[in-house]
């Protein structure tokens, strides 16, 4: 019998400990669900199959890490992968492999554009590809040199070089670039419009440009007033430019950019034009100026007029050329000190040092204001003229793994009296206005006179290079 009893014990345990199993089992499952539940803050439905609901939601409890609400932060970038993941499983259109380098760069162009910056770039393979052979002075196109303004973010013509295909069809400096083969560069960055606009010698392409009253430039009143805007304040955003509307057809040609151009002006003025800052410039400009000096110059007019600027190692050799010593720019990055970037006394040249005068206008930037403002910080020149563009800022430009590049501003220059001139520009210290429009001008760019007999920021020059000659 005392056998019996602890046999019947057994059973009876056995049948206590299932059922206690099995409840704590189901409570266990019930108390997952619910918890569950409450991580995602959804509701159960009345009428839903427990067992299914109770199985799944215990799965994705031991399968699925609980949510740390308020410790770590989304990273955006991860939602980028994500947007692009569902973009290849879920458009309508297949999205593969060769439609992934079209997303990436136009993701890349869109983040550059938030920063409201219209200097920080991305540069595809083939723009990246033109950027140098800007720097390098020589290309394909039509023989003229493009900008951004900083007021209306408009493509704007900064340069025309003279006896190239876009000065013969009537291309002017100042003209804004609306549409290129007819489609709008609203949208557009300043290197994919240049890209456009080059191509094979022979080839045509077609200009829509806007040409400003007066040779300034007038915002649209109505803009001004549906924005709500102080129409004295500087300008955030794209504005309406109110001009002549005009087509230039342009057949493009092999250009080699005619980095200086000069003449001796008045038998002992030496005139010189530096049209861009790229690889060949500081030699070219020293043996300019050393030939001039041979045929009797006795002073220089140093003309950075329409010069958008470029390399800022070249800007150092150039300023080198007509100072001794000191400092050409500081350079001033977003931590730390400035850098002081100093004269080459190695690139003085003892010959050269003669009265100068350098000339400038709204369209001298960049490396064309370090210059300049270098010269008048050490009084070593006079700048006539109007004031500059005031681009004061330096980019440093980054090759990529597949040859495209970004070109980031990474720094602000300030002059060696540490001006800062970035959307201020260089003050001239006589200013003398040009109108673009002068007819005047326009037939002596055409008349093969002495720039003295019909420019009169030259001849102000010479006026006051005068007293200084002996």
């Amino acid at each position: 019998m005392a056998e019996s009893r602890v046999s019947n014990w057994r059973t009876f345990g056995r049948q206590q400990a299932f059922v206690l199993s099995a409840f704590l089992c189901f409570g266990l499952m019930t108390f997952l669900f619910g918890l569950q539940l409450g991580r995602r803050g959804g509701s159960a439905e009345v009428g839903t199959a427990p067992t299914d609901a109770v199985s799944t939601a215990l799965l994705q409890s031991l399968t699925q890490p609980a949510a740390r609400q308020g410790q770590f932060e989304p990273d955006p970038l991860e939602s980028f992968m994500e947007v692009y993941e569902h973009l290849r499983s879920k458009y309508v259109e297949p999205v593969g492999d060769s439609d992934k380098q079209k997303l990436a760069y136009g993701a890349i162009k869109g983040m550059l554009r938030e920063l409201g910056d219209p200097y920080t770039r991305f540069m595809e393979p083939k723009d990246f590809s033109s950027f140098q052979s800007d720097n390098e002075g020589h290309f394909k196109g039509i023989g003229a040199m493009l900008g951004i303004d900083q007021d209306s973010y408009k493509i704007q013509v900064i340069r025309v070089f003279p006896n190239n295909p876009a000065a013969k069809a009537g291309l002017k400096a100042g003209d804004y670039v609306i549409a290129i083969n007819g489609e709008s560069t609203s949208d557009m960055s300043l290197d994919v419009a240049v890209d456009k606009i080059r191509g094979e010698a022979g080839t045509t392409v077609k200009l829509t440009v806007e040409r400003p009253e007066g040779g300034a430039q007038k915002i649209d009143p109505e803009l001004i007033k549906r924005l709500r805007r102080d129409p004295e304040a500087p300008r955030t955003d794209p504005a309406p430019v109110i001009g002549k509307t005009k087509e230039i057809s342009i057949t493009r040609s092999d250009i080699d950019v005619p980095v200086v151009e000069s003449e001796l002006l008045a038998t002992d003025v030496g005139y010189i034009a530096l049209g861009a800052f790229n690889e060949k410039s500081y030699q070219q400009l020293r043996s300019g100026l050393s030939e001039l000096k041979a045929k009797g110059a006795k002073g220089f007019v140093l003309d950075l007029r329409n010069n958008p600027g470029g390399l800022l190692n070249v800007a150092i050799d150039v300023t080198s050329l007509f100072v001794k010593d000191g400092a050409v720019v500081h350079v001033q990055e977003r931590e730390g000190a400035p850098e002081t970037l100093n004269v080459k006394p190695a690139e003085n040249v003892a010959d050269l040092q003669l009265p100068l005068v350098v000339l400038v206008n709204h369209f001298s930037a960049s490396a064309s204001e370090i210059v300049s403002g270098a010269l008048q910080d050490h009084k070593r020149a006079q700048v006539i003229g109007e004031t500059t563009y005031g681009k004061g800022l330096v980019q440093t430009v980054v090759g990529l793994s597949d040859n495209s590049a970004v070109a980031i501003t990474t720094a602000k220059y300030l002059t060696p009296n540490k001006r800062d001139i970035n959307k201020k520009g260089i003050e001239p210290d006589v200013v003398v206005p040009l109108d673009l429009d002068d007819k005047a001008l326009v037939e002596g760019l055409t008349s093969g006179k002495p720039r003295d007999a019909w420019d009169p920021q030259v001849k102000r020059a010479i006026e006051l290079l005068r007293p200084k000659l002996g």
